[in-house]
């Protein structure tokens, strides 16, 4: 399958414009450089794959790199709380592990610390209403709830959040040049 040159220049021109935008903000020396590289290129399948490569570059930035950080960590603190949840009943040691993660994830992308307590305190009472809506139950569960009794669970979002925030403070203080919070 071939490209016609007018589709080559476009999609050219949309990788470009893509990658200038993502680097803009962080690094306007590169997308100038990006940019200012591709008007000297003739041939349309050079610029195409330079443009392809500046938007490819874009995202291997540690900017790009600490952004994609803060998702796949809450989504392993959920997953992490979640199979503890499934395997062991409410305890002291519940609290903790939520503490744990929430400062975690505290200190990894403080501006988004009531999210992660939210997030994280919440999975408690969603693994109870998951065995309420399902009838699946782990071998220590001995009766059935009901989702009533499911949701007074959302308290421990209320230690998630704390935490979370704790750990967000913390995480301020570590990135100040001076370690005073900013």
């Amino acid at each position: 399958m071939t490209i016609s040159i007018g589709a080559k220049q476009r999609l050219a021109d949309l990788f470009m414009d893509h990658a200038a935008r993502r680097l803009r903000r962080q690094r306007p020396e590169w997308a100038e450089a990006m940019m200012s590289e591709s008007t000297q290129l003739d041939c349309d399948d050079e610029r195409l794959r330079w443009s392809s490569g500046c938007a490819h570059a874009s995202y291997g930035t540690p900017e790009a790199l600490h952004a994609l950080a803060y998702p796949v960590a809450l989504m392993a603190g959920v997953m992490l709380m979640s199979a503890y949840q499934w395997s062991a009943d409410e305890s002291l040691v519940t609290v903790a592990v939520i503490c744990m993660i929430g400062v975690l994830l505290g200190l990894l992308e403080p501006r988004r610390s009531l999210i992660s307590g939210a997030a994280i305190g919440a999975v408690v009472a969603a693994v109870n209403g998951f065995e309420t809506l399902t009838h699946l139950r782990p071998a220590y569960e001995i009766r059935f709830h009901t989702l009533l009794h499911d949701a007074k669970w959302t308290v421990f979002i209320a230690p998630a959040v704390v935490a979370c925030v704790v750990g967000s403070h913390a995480g301020r203080l570590l990135r100040s040049p001076s370690g005073q919070p900013s």
